[in-house]
């Protein structure tokens, strides 16, 4: 890192020659990060657990990182611990809108929280019964991952890949379980596009907020009694009890 840091400095000095003040700053620290993001890690630090995931891909894959984890640029971080965040944002209705949303690099897209996650309509009335439902299919979700993974090398993209082969496939099962189960939960039919029907109700939302109405915010309701229940304590690592 500090060979890096020095020819950067020496890169960007200006035309008299002279170092630049952010470069002398970054090399007087060298082996700490560039900019620390404290806003973010005052937001994770509290939480047993946050999600995350990669900041430039073709399809996001959702995890749990423990909170002693720093997460680095490349990462995109969500301040939710529990499995109902989980299973919204692993739905397809989130990637449909992540697709429609994102940027992209070359041919990968990129998430952006301003396009994507600021814009996405999360579920406005979904029943206690319906939460758990989500939160359940989520769990499930992780633990087939987790289950394959133990033998399947290449990661969890590799294991994605194996959606797209023929023949039975217990991830596919469980992620058309949690697709049916947040449709359920946003009350969308099964017939009309989801897309057009999240987009529906961006505008319904954005015309409460407007008319100062309250809407249901990302994260588990209000309305839930026991969201104690949605926090499992599997994540990458360690596990918090």
């Amino acid at each position: 890192m500090l060979p890096d840091r020095m020819r950067k400095a020496e890169e960007g000095k200006d035309a008299d020659g002279k170092m630049r003040s952010h470069h002398k700053a970054f090399l007087a620290r060298w082996w700490q990060l560039s900019f620390g993001r404290p806003e973010m890690l005052s937001v994770i630090k509290p939480l047993p657990r946050y999600l995350c995931c990669a900041y430039v891909t073709k399809r996001p894959i959702f995890i749990f990182a423990s909170s002693a984890i720093r997460p680095s640029n490349l990462i995109q971080v969500f301040a939710f611990a529990d499995d109902y965040s989980f299973g919204i944002l692993q739905s397809s209705a989130h990637w449909q809108w992540f697709v429609a949303k994102c940027g992209k690099l070359a041919e990968r897209f990129r998430y952006s929280a301003e396009s994507v996650f600021d814009t996405f309509p999360w579920p406005q009335a979904p029943s206690e019964k319906q939460i758990d439902a989500i939160a359940a299919a989520g769990r499930e979700i992780r633990r087939i991952r987790s289950a394959a993974l133990a033998t399947l090398p290449g990661g969890l993209r590799a294991l994605y890949r194996s959606l797209d082969l023929p023949g039975r496939n217990p991830l596919c099962d469980a992620h058309t379980a949690l697709d049916a189960a947040v449709l359920a939960a946003y009350g969308f039919s099964a017939k009309k596009d989801l897309l057009e029907q999240l987009l529906a109700l961006n505008g319904e939302v954005a015309e409460r907020l407007r008319r100062q109405h309250p809407v249901t915010a990302p994260g588990i309701p209000a309305s839930h009694s026991q969201p104690e229940i949605l926090l499992s304590d599997d994540c990458l690592g360690g596990n918090h009890g």
